[in-house]
C-alpha cells in the first residue's frame, strides 16, 4: 500500500473517549485511509510520532475568527495550539448578510472612530459605503460581498489554513434590515426580511444561527421576533448558539438578568421547535455580593448547570462551552488606565490623560461619571469591588507592582479612584491586569461531559494590536485558552482521553461534521501530533502575543500545516458548509 503520508508510531487517542493505542496512520488525499500496523506500506512522506499523542485536530466550539480570517487566513494563533476547525458567526455577529450597513464585529478598533465617531459606548451600525474604503486602506481587505456565498468564495480564495464553521448571526441580520433605527421592535414586514436573509444564508450553506442578547441591535429584539429568527433557520436544518441574556445591553449599570436569561433562551429554543441548543460561553447565573466564596460560588455554578439538565431532561439537547479562562473576552487592555478608555480617547494618548488627571475639575467629572454607573467597563455601581479585581503589573515604583489598586488605596489612605487617578498620573504607561480569579465555578462546569470549550477569540498573527487609545492586544486566550483548559481543568480533572473527547468528536457531533472529529477511516485527516509535557501557553496577559508549544506536526485536510512545531506554507483550511 502507498500513501501521501503516514504517521508512525504515536500513541492514538481517536477522540472517542476510548483508551489511547498504538498505532500508525496512513493518509491519502485529505481523507485518513488506514490505522493499524502500516510497517509494510510506503509514502511520499513521514511523521514520526514517537514519543508523542496522535489525536484529531482540536476543534474551538465558539470564535469570532469568521470576522478576521480574511485578514489573516495562516490562523497561526490557532494553529500553535493544534486547533484544525474553528465554529464563527458566534454571539449573533457575523460577516454577512450585509445591506447598506455594516454591523461592528468588535475587532476593528483602528478605525472604527473613523466610522462612527463616539467618545463614549460605540455605535454599532455603520453606513457601508463609509466603512469599505477604511477597511480597505487599514486592512487590506475590499468589502464587496452581500452575502454568504459571496464572503464564502472571498475566503477560499485566501486559502484559510483552518476549517472555519459558519453560523449567520441575529444582530447582523437585524443591523441590515434595521439599519441604525434598532432601538425598538421590529414591524411584522421586518421580522419577515429577516427571515428571507436567514433562509438565503441556509441556501448558501451556514449551519444554523446565533444570537447575542446582551449586544446591540439584537438585545432591543422582542421575543416573537427571537422566536421567528429562530425558527426560520431551524426549519432549515439549522442549529440554534445562543449568548444568553446575562449582564444585558452594556451600557451604564446594563440590565442583569443572569439565570432568567438563560431560562429564556431554552425558552427561545422550545418555542421555535429548535431540536438541539448550543449555549455559548456559560458563566454562573448568579452574582453574589460583597463577598464570593467559593463554596457560594460553587453552588450557583451547580443551580446554573441545574437548568440545564433540567432541559435536557425534558428533551432539548443542549450542549454548552465554557472559556477556560477567569477573566475571558477577544481583547485586553494592557494598561492600568483601560479602564478610563472615553478620556483616554479623547486626550489623545496615555501622557495626555495622565496630564489632564492633574487639573482637578477634570478628575471630579470622570469621578462623577463613574460613580453614577454610567461607563459600563469600570462601573463602581455593579461592581463595588473593581478595585480588588485590578492588579497593578507593572509601575515606575516596583513597590506597586503585582498588587491591586485596592491594597494600594489601603496602604495609601486613599478611595480607589483617587488612587487609580494617582497611579495613572504617576506613571501613564503603568500595566494592569485581572487578578487572578476562583476557579470553581470553571470547575463545576467543566466536570459535566457536555462541556466543551470556547476561547472566543480572533484569528490573528503575533503582531496585531490597537494601535489607538485604549491600545488593546488581543485576550491571552487568543494565543493559549486551548492549552490553558488541558492543563488547569481536562487533564487533571479527567484525563487525557476524555479532555480530547471534549474538542474533537463533541463538538464535532453538536455541530453535524460526519467525517470530523475522530481519527477513524474515511474521516478527514484534521490531526494533531503533540506532546502533553510540552504543551505550554506562552502568554502573558501584558504581552499576550506569543504562540503556544507543544504541538510537533499538524495536519488540516491532509495537509501538513505544523511541521517539527514550525509553521509550513501550507493552508488546508475548507469553509464546512452543510
Amino acid at each position: 500500500m502507498t500513501f501521501d503520508i503516514i504517521i508512525r508510531g504515536g500513541q492514538l487517542i481517536d477522540g472517542s473517549g476510548g483508551p489511547a493505542i498504538e498505532a500508525d496512520v496512513g493518509i491519502r488525499s485529505d481523507t485518513i485511509e488506514a490505522i493499524g500496523d502500516l510497517r509494510g506500506a510506503n509514502a511520499r512522506s513521514e511523521i514520526d510520532a514517537r514519543g508523542l499523542l496522535v489525536t484529531p485536530g482540536f476543534i474551538d466550539a465558539h470564535t469570532h475568527a469568521d470576522k478576521t480570517l480574511l485578514r489573516y487566513p495562516g490562523a497561526e494563533n490557532y494553529r500553535s495550539q493544534g486547533i484544525t476547525t474553528v465554529v464563527g458567526g458566534n454571539c449573533g455577529s457575523s460577516p454577512a448578510p450585509l445591506t447598506d450597513y455594516y454591523l461592528q464585529g468588535y475587532w476593528e478598533w483602528n478605525w472604527w472612530f473613523d466610522a462612527n465617531p463616539r467618545m463614549y459606548y460605540d455605535e454599532v451600525v455603520a453606513d457601508l459605503d463609509v466603512v469599505a474604503p477604511l477597511m480597505r486602506e487599514h486592512e487590506g481587505i475590499t468589502l464587496d460581498w452581500k452575502t454568504f456565498g459571496e464572503f464564502f468564495d472571498r475566503l477560499r480564495a485566501r486559502e484559510p489554513a483552518v476549517n472555519l464553521v459558519p453560523l449567520v448571526g441575529h444582530n447582523a441580520v437585524r443591523g441590515a434590515v434595521m439599519g441604525r433605527d434598532y432601538r425598538r421592535s421590529a414591524s411584522a414586514e421586518e421580522v419577515e426580511q429577516m427571515k428571507t436573509l436567514i433562509r438565503n444564508a441556509m441556501s448558501d450553506g451556514v449551519r444554523g444561527i446565533s444570537n447575542g442578547l446582551d449586544y446591540a441591535p439584537g438585545g432591543y429584539a422582542e421575543r416573537d421576533e427571537l422566536v421567528a429568527v429562530v425558527r426560520e433557520a431551524t426549519a432549515h436544518e439549522g442549529i440554534f448558539t445562543s449568548h444568553w441574556r446575562r449582564t444585558g445591553l452594556r451600557y451604564g449599570t446594563g440590565n442583569p438578568v443572569l439565570i432568567k436569561g438563560l431560562r429564556e433562551a431554552i425558552d427561545i429554543a422550545r418555542e421555535a421547535g429548535a431540536p438541539s441548543l448550543q449555549v455559548s460561553h456559560v458563566l454562573s447565573g448568579y452574582a453574589i455580593f460583597p463577598e464570593s466564596p467559593d463554596s457560594m460560588v460553587r453552588e450557583g455554578a451547580r443551580l446554573t448547570l441545574a437548568v440545564l439538565e433540567e432541559a435536557v431532561e425534558a428533551g432539548i439537547d443542549i450542549h454548552w462551552d465554557v472559556i477556560p479562562n477567569t477573566h475571558g473576552g477577544t481583547l485586553s487592555g494592557r494598561f492600568l488606565a483601560a479602564g478610563l478608555a472615553p478620556w483616554m480617547k479623547m486626550a489623545g494618548s496615555l501622557e495626555g490623560l495622565a496630564h489632564n488627571l492633574t487639573a482637578p475639575d477634570f478628575r471630579a467629572e470622570v469621578r462623577a461619571y463613574l460613580e453614577a454607573g454610567k461607563w459600563y467597563n469600570l462601573n463602581p455601581v455593579v461592581n463595588p469591588g473593581w478595585a480588588s479585581g485590578l492588579m497593578v503589573a507593572d509601575h515606575c515604583e516596583a513597590e506597586n507592582a503585582d498588587r491591586t489598586v485596592a491594597d494600594i488605596a489601603a496602604e495609601r489612605g486613599t478611595d480607589d479612584l483617587e488612587t487609580l487617578f494617582d497611579l495613572i498620573v504617576e506613571d501613564p504607561r503603568s500595566k494592569g491586569e485581572p487578578a487572578p480569579g476562583s476557579e470553581v465555578a470553571h470547575e463545576v462546569f467543566f466536570d459535566h461531559p457536555r462541556t466543551m470549550v470556547a476561547l472566543d477569540t480572533f484569528s490573528v498573527d503575533d503582531t496585531y494590536e490597537v494601535q489607538r487609545p485604549p491600545y488593546l492586544r488581543p485576550h491571552p486566550n487568543t494565543y493559549g485558552g486551548m492549552v490553558r483548559y488541558f492543563q488547569r481543568f481536562g487533564l487533571p480533572r479527567f484525563g487525557t482521553e476524555e479532555a480530547v473527547r471534549r474538542v474533537t468528536s463533541l463538538p464535532a457531533k453538536v455541530f453535524r461534521l460526519e467525517d470530523r472529529g475522530l481519527l477513524k477511516e474515511g474521516y478527514r485527516a484534521d490531526i494533531v501530533v503533540w506532546n502533553p509535557a510540552e504543551y505550554r501557553d506562552n502568554t502573558t496577559y501584558t504581552e499576550p502575543r506569543q504562540y503556544a508549544g507543544g504541538v510537533e506536526h499538524l495536519l488540516v485536510n491532509g495537509i501538513v500545516t505544523l511541521e517539527d512545531g514550525m509553521f509550513t506554507r501550507g493552508r488546508g483550511g475548507r469553509v464546512l458548509t452543510r
